[in-house]
């Protein structure tokens, strides 16, 4: 099991949802994406993942992911995993 914790407009819709995914031990932040897509009803994350280094930060366990679509973090067991855009203005 994973904790997730996504916060910001994505696509067209603001979100700002927590929930724990069931995941198998060693799992892709790829297939990540797409259970998160499946938990949400959408279709955003793992269609966008290469596109989303600008403007998203991601995290897993407070650590930064530097590039989601070539990363080679595997999820574990208690994973905190964070998606959040970055929001600036003035």
């Amino acid at each position: 099991m994973a904790e997730v914790n996504i916060q910001g407009i994505f696509g067209n819709r603001f979100l700002k949802e927590k929930f724990i995914l069931n995941l198998r031990e060693g799992v892709s932040i790829k297939e990540v994406f797409s259970k998160i897509d499946s938990h949400l009803k959408i279709k955003f994350f793992k269609k966008n993942l290469k596109g989303l280094s600008g403007g998203i930060v991601i995290l897993v366990n407070g650590q930064p992911v530097r590039s989601p679509s070539e990363s080679d973090i595997s999820i574990k067991d208690d994973d905190q995993i964070s998606i959040l855009r970055i929001i600036a203005g003035g």
